[in-house]
């Protein structure tokens, strides 16, 4: 279950998790900060103090990034079949990008660590009314499995302690049929995620933008979810990543360092499509931001971002597993918004470390 993840920002939360809801007016936490290129770190600036040069491949952190890598293409033979590309050409189709990771969440770039609480999470997708097309695996190890049930459901044996596993789909719908011959409305479509520990049902309008992380358990274990409604001919996809706390560490104009994060961009049909790195903290105003530099596979600048992230409210109590949100943008090299980005983060105090999890749209997506 070694897991593939490391980024600090995307997603917005629009949907309620028992008991935690991530939303834009929350407020918390989730980096030995690594150098900021050329510039220097200034968390009132633009851009973070960042440089928009060119990196070494993988900010030249290969093995920082190895853990992050581990996703598996799956060419899922149904998306040449007839019945799937008529369904994606109909007009009125609706196409959602769903990406889910399990297990110790929090630790995911752990590799050494042996997991106090390992779990079962073998369980099934379906999507009633609709095509399920698989397009990654995500750190399954060589005895855990994917397979295809029929064309609405999948199914997997999965197993984590302490790291992660998960999957991630293309979830097609047909245009809504007229109601059947007595007259009665058909039945909307409908998500059902079935797992020993988590069980939910989405409609379609919680798919358009989820973000949703939901602990499990008192040892770190947990599901974090991602989905957005693919926007016809505008660029998107998710990002993930793991941040890290440091000692506070002050600037002279008065910011304070936090911690660090790394992760993966996430493009078209979950390939991975370069590398993140950054910071957060709080600026001279005491607001919290974070900034951080997006390279491609070459180590080409692709854009910085920037954005603000807090805490679940709703979550406040939780000590031991604190979660939040996060909403951002990203800049070309001439400061042009290039998209937004929106996410979740769950954190664990005594590791110091968390996950984070979200989705990117360019500025033509109105689904952020």
């Amino acid at each position: 279950m070694r897991s593939s993840l490391l980024v600090l920002f995307a997603v917005s939360l629009l949907i309620i998790a028992p008991g935690c809801r991530l939303t834009e007016d929350t407020s918390s936490s989730p980096g030995s900060v690594p150098p900021p290129d050329e510039g220097m770190i200034d968390l009132d600036s633009p851009t973070g103090g960042l440089t928009t040069s060119n990196e070494a491949p993988a900010f030249g952190e290969s093995s920082k990034y190895e853990m992050l890598a581990d996703e598996r293409p799956i060419d899922d033979p149904i998306e040449s079949s007839f019945e799937y590309r008529n369904a994606l050409r109909a007009g009125g189709a609706r196409v959602f990008d769903f990406r889910a990771l399990w297990g110790h969440l929090a630790r995911i770039v752990d590799s050494t660590a042996t997991g106090p609480c390992p779990l079962d999470w073998s369980g099934s997708l379906r999507l009633e009314g609709g095509i399920i097309a698989i397009e990654k695996a995500i750190a399954f190890e060589p005895d855990d499995s994917l397979m295809r049930v029929d064309r609405s459901t999948i199914r997997w044996i999965s197993h984590t302690g302490p790291h992660v596993d998960g999957i991630q789909v293309k979830l097609v719908v047909p245009p809504p049929l007229p109601a059947d011959s007595t007259g009665v409305d058909r039945p909307d479509p409908r998500l059902i995620l079935t797992t020993p520990l988590y069980r939910r049902t989405f409609t379609l309008d919680e798919l358009i933008a989820l973000n949703l992380v939901v602990p499990v358990d008192r040892c770190g274990n947990g599901i974090s979810m991602t989905s957005i409604l693919v926007p016809l001919r505008c660029p998107h996809g998710h990002l993930a990543g793991a941040w890290e706390t440091a000692a506070p560490d002050t600037t002279e104009s008065g910011d304070i360092i936090l911690g660090v994060f790394r992760g993966i961009w996430i493009g078209n049909r979950g390939i991975i499509a370069g590398h993140l790195r950054g910071f957060y903290g709080l600026n001279s105003a005491g607001k919290k931001v974070f900034f951080g530099k997006y390279i491609d596979l070459d180590g080409t600048f692709q854009g910085i971002l920037r954005g603000t992230f807090g805490r679940n409210p709703e979550c406040a109590t939780d000590d031991i597993r604190p979660r939040g949100w996060f909403i951002g943008e990203w800049m070309a090299e001439n400061t042009a918004i290039q998209g937004r980005l929106k996410g979740h983060w769950i954190a664990d105090r005594e590791a110091g470390a968390g996950l984070f999890h979200g989705n990117w749209g360019m500025r033509c997506s109105t689904n952020l």
